[in-house]
């Protein structure tokens, strides 16, 4: 599949994936980027390619969720993130901070390595456990 650009096509994939993550489980809508499946709520986000890597943030209303949802690039190319791991990330005392919005953390992404840079002096996460999680068979 192509690099999805349009928020058309950046909506389907979340929907696709979200479907995919459920198992079949009714998805519904509970506020900006949150959805809640069974009794849990997942932040979910799309970053389009760019050279290579896929920009993500964590922000407050990530850490209100039980699981963060990134999306790079395409349906087939997610990780389904418990919200303890989010936590440590951004509580990291050396994590890239936004340089506009402090209570905002910049990450990197490395899909083919299946590694999140987040920290100096590039500090990374395996994110390999995650790839292509669903919710009932979540580590």
């Amino acid at each position: 599949m192509a690099y999805a650009t349009s928020n058309i096509e950046r909506d389907q994939a979340k929907q696709q994936v979200l479907q995919r993550i459920a198992r079949g489980g009714r998805v519904s809508n509970c506020g900006r980027e949150q959805y809640g499946i069974s009794n849990l709520t997942v932040h979910a986000r799309f970053c389009a390619a760019g050279r290579g890597h896929f920009k993500f943030n964590i922000n407050p209303n990530t850490l209100r969720a039980d699981f963060e949802l990134w999306i790079c690039g395409s349906p087939d190319q997610y990780y389904l993130i418990p919200i303890s791991v989010m936590r440590s990330i951004y509580d990291h005392p050396d994590s890239y901070p936004d340089r506009h919005h402090p209570e905002i953390r910049v990450v990197t992404v490395d899909n083919s390595a299946h590694r999140v840079m987040y920290a100096a002096p590039s500090i990374t996460t395996s994110l390999r456990p995650y790839f292509r999680a669903v919710l009932d068979g979540q580590p």
